[in-house]
This record gives structure tokens, sequence and C-alpha cells, in this order.
């Protein structure tokens, strides 16, 4: 990403939410940092002075059940106040440098999954940025607790700090938001359970609860979040939860629908549909550049007019950032564009108007503000022109499409592969269909059978 970090993107996609405490902007959450609280009794004497003020007054309220204070309180013990004051760091620097993001969505905080405190906007001033390593869970949480003890004294905190965004770093964007979404999902059911079962016995029972309801496929990838966060599963723990899958797994093979394929017929219907106007060009480019380049929504949203070149009937797409290239190596994605054709004529009009407001370098921005398009919303245009095209069928559909349009094209494998950026053989044929071609019949066998 050029604009963040990857672990400053995780944390903006994520949030958590928990019933310990509602927190309002009051002197209590206005004091030093935890370890500071810590280290220095007489500021904790002096702090317990001052809150015993509030208690008379009624602004504050202390409690250790029930573990819900009203929003209009303050929850006034040593644990609760250290919750306190990481998620009002955590929230602040968020929004302080982030005003644009959605305060919606939730971020890992806690050092176990009932550690985790509601999210709410309030005052920012002074407060410290969230740690690297708070969305950690269980063992992993205690041993980074232990860590920090000895680093601070040693002033090593900025390897502690580098050491808590590794994990984080190491992994695509989208998949640490995805794992993130998961864990949030499970926490939250995870909260009317008696604290007395372990977080393996909780992520088992969410696994089957979420079954009746989520894919395989869904329930894989909470699995995988569970265990990035904790410390895995015991070997009994981990059979039952592949158990799980794999019976879902079953399930869903005796009425699986065959995955939609978008053809070149519906991407041409689309670019005639095109009306003289910059909304109507920007939704058919999407789709056209999406079918032709077997771009993924991320890539879509991160293209680039500097990434767009044309050389005759030949068009280079450079990905900056592919979903396989952890590297940020970049790839080049080059596609049959003959220069001319109804496709060709749609990108230099829709280049043109670009060209007349200044300062847009993306591809596919909002009509209105000049904003890059999100992921999300590329997903969403493609599916509703689509839709305007006769067609139900999702973004994803343009690259399943466009693949089997290459094969029975006579296009090899192996070619197919690189031009998609797929990094497996596997991951490919999982969106092939069987074709006489991709079986060794040449175009002279099949003769007219198969269209190009």
């Amino acid at each position: 990403m050029e604009e963040s970090s990857i672990f400053d993107v995780f944390l903006r996609a994520t949030r958590i939410r928990h019933p310990i405490a509602k927190t309002t902007t009051t002197r209590a959450v206005h004091m030093r940092s935890r370890m500071d609280h810590r280290r220095d009794t007489m500021q904790r004497a002096v702090h317990r002075e001052e809150l015993n003020k509030l208690v008379e007054s009624g602004v504050v309220v202390e409690t250790v059940s029930p573990k819900v204070v009203s929003s209009l309180h303050v929850a006034v013990n040593d644990e609760a106040i250290r919750r306190q004051r990481r998620v009002s760091h955590a929230v602040a620097t968020t929004i302080k440098e982030h005003p644009e993001i959605d305060t919606s969505i939730g971020v890992p905080l806690s050092k176990g999954s009932r550690n985790h405190v509601q999210l709410e906007q309030m005052s920012f001033n002074g407060f410290e940025k969230p740690r690297s390593w708070d969305w950690h869970e269980g063992h992993k949480a205690a041993f980074f607790e232990s860590l920090v003890e000895e680093a601070e004294r040693a002033g090593l905190m900025h390897l502690v700090d580098s050491l808590g965004k590794a994990p984080i770093e190491a992994r695509a964007v989208s998949t640490m938001k995805a794992y993130a979404g998961e864990n949030q999902r499970r926490i939250n059911w995870s909260k009317s359970l008696p604290a007395s079962l372990s977080e393996e016995h909780r992520f088992t029972l969410y696994l089957v609860d979420r079954a009746m309801s989520a894919g395989s496929s869904s329930l894989a990838k909470a699995a995988a979040a569970f265990k990035l966060a904790n410390d895995g599963l015991s070997p009994f723990a981990s059979q039952l939860v592949s158990d799980v899958i794999k019976a879902q797994r079953r399930k869903e093979s005796e009425s699986r629908a065959q995955p939609t394929q978008v053809s070149v017929n519906t991407v041409s219907k689309i670019v005639d549909m095109v009306q003289d106007d910059e909304k109507s060009e920007r939704n058919a480019l999407v789709v056209t550049l999406s079918f032709y380049g077997l771009l993924r929504a991320e890539e879509a949203s991160m293209l680039k007019w500097s990434d767009v070149h044309q050389s005759g009937n030949m068009l280079k797409l450079k990905i900056r950032r592919a979903k396989n290239d952890q590297l940020a190596r970049g790839r080049e994605t080059f596609c049959d564009w003959p220069e001319g054709s109804k496709r060709d004529c749609l990108l230099k009009r829709f280049r043109a108007r670009a060209s007349m407001r200044p300062g847009l370098d993306f591809v596919f921005q909002n009509i209105l503000n000049g904003t890059k398009l999100t992921p999300s919303a590329i997903s969403g245009i493609a599916k509703d022109t689509l839709a305007a095209a006769g067609v139900s069928a999702t973004h994803h559909s343009l690259r399943r499409g466009r693949a089997n349009h290459l094969q029975q094209s006579g296009v090899d494998f192996q070619a197919i592969k690189e031009t998609g950026r797929w990094r497996s053989d596997a991951g490919l044929r999982c969106y092939l269909s069987d074709s006489p071609r991709a079986q060794g019949f040449t175009v002279t066998e099949l003769g007219d059978e198969v269209g190009g």
C-alpha cells in the first residue's frame, strides 16, 4: 500500500468491542500512561483520591460486578482503568490520523478474547498510540506482557514494537482484514458464554454454531484467524475443527451451483450500453478492464493512469501489488486491445475526461469527490453493471470468465496462470471448466465447435 503501512491498515480495519465499560471524557481517562501508573504508587494514590471525589459527586461509579456500567459513568478499578486508557489511545490515534475511517468497524487490542473494550469516539488529546501486539490473545498476549516488563528496563521497546507488527506485515492486507473481522465475530458471539470455558472450548462451540449459517470457506478462515491470534489448537480440538469444515464441505457439494462465468459477449454488450456521461463510462470500464486484465477488485482499485500503457493492439497494465505479491515487486499483465475498437474508444474517452480534472491519479475514482474507489466499491459497481446487462454475477465472475475464455481460445495453461497472476496450478484449476482444448483437442479437430 502506498498511503499507509500494512500495520496501519490492519488497525484501521478493525475494532474490538467488549461490555466491560463504556467511557466518557472525564479526568479519569486523562492520566499518565499505564506503565507510569504502575511504577509510581504516588500517582496511583493521587488518582484514587481524585476518583473518590468524582464518586462522591455521582459522576463516577466503582464496580466489580456487574461488569457493565452506564455510558454516563466510568468504571473505577485498576483493570478497568487500564482497559479504558488502552482503548482511548487506540481510538484517539486512529481518528486523529485517519479522519476518513468509518468508526463502526473495530480493532483487536486485548490480551485475551474477553479483554476487549467498547470503542467510543472521544477526546484524544495526549493519548498514546495503540501497542502493536495488543491484538494477540491468550498465551501470546501474556508473552508480550512479560516481554514488555524487561524490555522497558533495557530500553528495547522499539524492538518489541517491531516484533508485534511482524505477524501483520508478513501477510496481505486483505488477509489481515478478513482475519480481524472473523476474530471480532467470534469475540462478540462468545460474550455470553461462561467465563470458565477455555478459549479452545469457546472457539469449537462458535465454529459449530457458525456452520449453521456459513460455508466451509468461512469456517476455514475463522480457524486460521483464531490460530493467528492464539496459540493454535490441541491435536484433538484441531481434528474436531477439521471435521466440522469437511462435513460442511460435503453438505455444500450436494447443492453447489456452478460458479458464474461472464462471457466476452456480455462485456461487449456492456460497452455498447454506455451512455454519454462519466459515471456510465467509468462503470463500463471497471467491467471491461477487470475482464481483459483478469483484475481482482483490490488490483482494479489501486490501478493508476500511469500504470496503463497502450502499444498498437496491446494494452499493458502494471499491477503494483497483486494479492500474492508479498514483496510488492509488481507484475505486468498484457491484454488484447485492438486499436480503434469500442473498448479502446471507451478507455480513451474516459481518460480524456480524467485529464481535464487535475490530480486524479487513480483510474477509478468517486465522481463527486475524486477519492479512490475501494475494492468493495469496485465489486459493487461490477455487480450492478452486470445486473443491468441481465447477468447475475460478481466482480470475480469476470476473472473466472476471462480465464475460461482464454482456455477456449487455445491459450495454454501456464500462459493463463501468468496472465492472471495465480501463484499455484491448483488455484487456477479451481477457475477453469472442462473444455475440449484443455483435454488435447486442436483447433483443426474442433472446427467451429468452440468459438473464440
